[in-house]
């Protein structure tokens, strides 16, 4: 699986929109190596990426057992010593008895325990493809999450400094008798929310370096230097339009989603289990071969058939027959449920990409240039008395949350793009 998210995620969008790929401008934005670095190290040493793998590998070894024929039985023994010293020539039946058999199930029950056994390692392989692809998913997620609060970070350091100098301002014409006492006080209780601010980032910046570790099975501190995001360049790489999410496109562009192919080997598991089944309500052979060896006589050899009689079957098999079928029709349900979940999600998340590429165009080019142009107007007419303080302090906090808003719809209309990729990209291998 390819690990230029970036690059790809453009890509996916597209699709999603119901576009031709080539219209997305993203698709030719330069790949993140460190996010790439990030997602190579989750895949390869993830503690659950490597619990799926073993799973995956001990389901791929039970295929070959369960066709195999049971182990055949040897029997040496020594048969009619004479009593009481246990005389080897004294006797015509004494005997060295050789005994080989073999269990033989009824046709076709080796078969079907092999394809449900190979059913179950096609589910288990699709399970591990899925895992993969929440890795990606959760590992980008966190990745994007962060550079939004350090972004945030650096619009805070700004608005605390643009802050001081307004506490200086307001002081200063307190001081001079053309400003009342609340102006000053307004101004610095503007600061101190500011600082609970950044306590707020710093505490979510430790957790999610802590689940970036986490997720990639790393124990103790590292140093991660992502940049902070860059909402105009994530709104300079938007494409113009976007058509709407075509109804019914989800079905086709999930069909091949590792998800649906793990509940679908679930039911192929179920349909062969059934067939087992009910099989096993049918009669088992034994071949048996004997060669005797006798010290005084003359030595011989016996061959024998069995037969097992499935004399309870109405006890054992039928209900498990029953039980399999229940079993595939439970399998059944939940790949309808499962079609549904991914399809749901899918819109979902296209949804919200087109709303985030909506929200952060407007916010780029007019709500945050606009707020920064009010902030500059609040403070020069406040010097003059124009205005109010509380006019320069509205202005102030009404550009630095659209300077945090847009960073964070940037960082969730990057995570989205992953989520889409993951969701509509074809398998490319175990």
């Amino acid at each position: 699986m390819r690990l230029n998210i970036i690059g790809r995620c453009g890509l996916a969008l597209s699709f999603s929109l119901g576009k031709p790929a080539g219209v997305a401008s993203q698709a030719g934005a330069a790949p993140d190596t460190l996010l790439a670095r990030l997602t190579q190290e989750a895949l390869d040493s993830a503690p659950a990426v490597r619990r799926a793998e073993a799973f995956a590998r001990a389901a791929e070894h039970r295929v070959r057992p369960a066709g195999a024929l049971p182990d055949p039985m040897l029997m040496v023994g020594i048969m009619d010593l004479t009593l009481p010293r246990f005389a080897f020539r004294e006797s015509d039946f004494t005997e060295v008895d050789v005994e080989v058999s073999q269990a033989l199930p009824w046709p076709g029950t080796l078969t079907a325990q092999s394809r449900a056994a190979g059913a179950v390692a096609r589910a288990s392989r699709a399970d591990l493809a899925a895992l993969r692809r929440e890795v990606i998913t959760r590992v980008s997620s966190a990745y994007y999450r962060l550079q939004y609060v350090l972004a945030a970070q650096h619009v805070l350091a700004r608005q605390q400094r643009l802050l001081g100098s307004v506490v200086e301002i307001s002081t200063a014409r307190y001081g001079t008798g053309s400003a009342p006492q609340s102006d000053p006080l307004q101004a610095r209780t503007a600061v101190a929310r500011l600082a609970t601010d950044s306590a707020a980032l710093a505490a979510e910046e430790a957790s999610l370096r802590a689940e970036l570790r986490a997720v990639r099975g790393i124990r103790g501190s590292e140093q991660l230097s992502p940049g902070p995001m860059d909402a105009g360049r994530v709104a300079g790489m938007l494409a113009e339009t976007a058509a709407p999410f075509a109804d019914g496109q989800g079905g086709e562009a999930l069909a091949g989603h590792p998800r649906l192919r793990s509940r679908a080997s679930d039911i192929e598991a179920a349909e062969h289990t059934v067939r087992v089944a009910a099989l096993q309500g049918r009669p088992d052979f034994v071949i048996t071969t004997r060669y005797g060896a006798r010290p005084l006589g003359a030595d011989f050899f016996s061959a024998f058939l069995g037969i097992r009689v499935p004399l309870w079957t109405g006890r054992k098999q039928q209900l498990l027959t029953e039980a399999a079928r229940s079993e595939a029709e439970s399998a059944r349900s939940r790949l309808s449920e499962e079609r549904a979940v991914l399809e749901a999600e899918l819109e979902h998340t296209a949804a919200e990409a087109r709303a985030g590429a909506t929200r952060l165009r407007l916010l780029m080019r007019q709500v945050v240039p606009l707020t920064r142009e009010s902030v500059e107007a609040a403070l020069r007419e406040y010097r003059t008395g124009l205005v109010g303080f509380l006019n320069v302090l509205t202005a102030q906090d009404a550009a630095y949350r659209a300077e945090l808003e847009a960073a964070e719809v940037a960082a969730r209309y990057q995570s989205n793009l992953v989520i889409l990729e993951q969701l509509l990209a074809p398998e490319e291998g175990p």
